[in-house]
């Protein structure tokens, strides 16, 4: 807080005493650093766009599972999925926002996709390792949101 003070009384005093501002000068500035700033965001946004995982196609092959949402769980079909195929998870809410998040067994988030009542998120991914994965509301729900889990089985 003394920091800030002390760089705002600095500002203060230097802008006082360095006499008119031209500004035509200022107006200037002011466009090249927009021009930098939009310029900067441009290439940031096309540097990412080709990795979010929305709209990714889910092919011919692709496995479809529907899974919806109610409080507290979660309605999985019994039938476990193939590694190395992609599934194509097709989410609904029956009643709030919930969160689909698909963790490993050592509990590293995989991904989380919101869900959103009334509304049929669709959301493809290809797990590359058989075995148990875990599914758990990434948002909170209500009391009980920390049960809210389920298991996801994927076969080799």
């Amino acid at each position: 807080m003394v920091v800030v003070t002390a760089l705002a009384v600095v500002v203060g005093v230097s802008t006082r005493t360095r006499g008119d501002v031209d500004s035509g000068r200022l107006a200037a500035r002011e466009k090249g650093w927009f021009v930098i700033a939009i310029s900067l965001l441009t290439a940031l946004l096309f540097a990412t766009i080709f990795f979010t995982p929305y709209g990714k196609s889910a092919g011919n092959d692709a496995q479809v599972m529907e899974v919806k949402s109610l409080q507290y769980a979660w309605l999985l079909p019994g039938k476990p999925v193939t590694a190395g195929r992609p599934v194509e998870f097709r989410l609904t809410s029956q009643d709030v926002t919930h969160a689909f998040a698909v963790y490993t067994s050592g509990w590293k988030l995989l991904f989380q996709v919101q869900v959103i009542p009334g509304e049929e998120q669709r959301y493809v991914y290809t797990f590359a390792k058989p075995g148990t994965y875990h599914v758990a509301c990434f948002e909170f729900c209500g009391i009980g949101h920390d049960r809210m889990q389920a298991l996801l089985e994927v076969r080799a």
